[in-house]
């Protein structure tokens, strides 16, 4: 595949409730690929994703209502699936038919009672296709810059670890949507594909605070890991996380949207390169890299 070939389509491209379509378009159109197409759920909300990235990106994208008309003219190698979580599988199934790569938002699949079996199943039929199905779950890209804040700290040797994450709401959708940022995280640096997560639990600490538990089985002797969850809804929303307790928490700062991870004191901060723009460069060229890609 060549670099003017690679065309994707975007589902979910307008900003509405903090979605990330129109930064995953952007980002896609800065790494060189072209964002040619987006869907909307009526002219008006298609010619609105259109137009917010024709002038705040300079991208020029042709809007749709209808699915199979998108993917009849608009020649796409990849689609991003940035629409309500429970619109996933239907996207994700009708790219795996058109034989499109795919960069989905968070969680993959959910709701009804084989989400699990049906992630599974998708993951699979991807892999056997040759396309490359990814996940918005961005915090592994943060690490180089934990590391620099937090030098003496060896992530892969810790014992435990913690996530602090700030959802719009504490409802049901609270813990698939936020669970996918720690265990992408844990998952790149113990890699245990075949064992599951032992003791999990759930508690809540108040009626805007929960916290999961669990132990991660990667490394020497496993991994004691606590997700803190507590609602914030208005931006910007706290984010931190750490290992052994060397905590690090993000700081966003405008205009610009410029991160930067710091230590609880504020003695040390260090810039945070963002890191949704760093996975959708991974995805890009892993895309590119092509095929073997395995279903983990």
């Amino acid at each position: 595949m060549t670099a003017p070939a690679f065309r994707v389509g975007v589902v979910g491209a307008r900003r509405v409730r903090g979605g990330t379509g129109e930064h995953l378009a952007r980002f896609l159109h800065a790494s060189g690929v072209k964002v040619v197409a987006v869907l909307g759920t009526s002219p008006a909300s298609a010619a609105e994703a259109a137009a917010g990235l024709a002038a705040r990106h300079g991208i020029t994208a042709t809007p749709y209502v209808d699915l199979e008309r998108l993917l009849a003219e608009a020649r796409l190698d990849a689609l991003v699936v940035a629409s309500p979580d429970a619109t996933h599988r239907t996207y994700l199934e009708r790219a795996l038919e058109a034989g499109l790569h795919v960069l989905c938002e968070k969680p993959l699949v959910h709701g009804g009672s084989d989400a699990v079996a049906a992630g599974e199943r998708l993951l699979d039929a991807f892999a056997a296709r040759g396309l490359c199905l990814a996940v918005n779950a961005q915090w592994r890209y943060a690490l180089p810059a934990y590391l620099r804040l937090h030098p003496d700290v060896n992530p892969r040797a810790a014992r435990s670890f913690r996530m602090e994450l700030s959802p719009v709401a504490l409802g049901p959708d609270a813990v698939p949507v936020a669970l996918p940022h720690p265990l992408s995280l844990l998952d790149h640096l113990f890699p245990a594909p075949d064992l599951p997560l032992e003791d999990i639990r759930w508690r809540a600490e108040g009626e805007d605070r929960w916290a999961v538990t669990f132990r991660h089985p990667g490394g020497a002797a496993g991994v004691a890991c606590e997700v803190a969850l507590r609602a914030c809804p208005t931006s910007p929303r706290p984010a931190a996380f750490g290992f052994d307790g060397a905590r690090a928490h993000r700081v966003i700062r405008e205009p610009g949207y410029r991160l930067a991870l710091a230590t609880d004191d504020g003695s040390r901060e260090v810039p945070l390169p963002d890191p949704v723009e760093a996975l959708v460069k991974a995805f890009v060229a892993r895309v590119r890299k092509g095929p073997p890609f395995p279903a983990d």
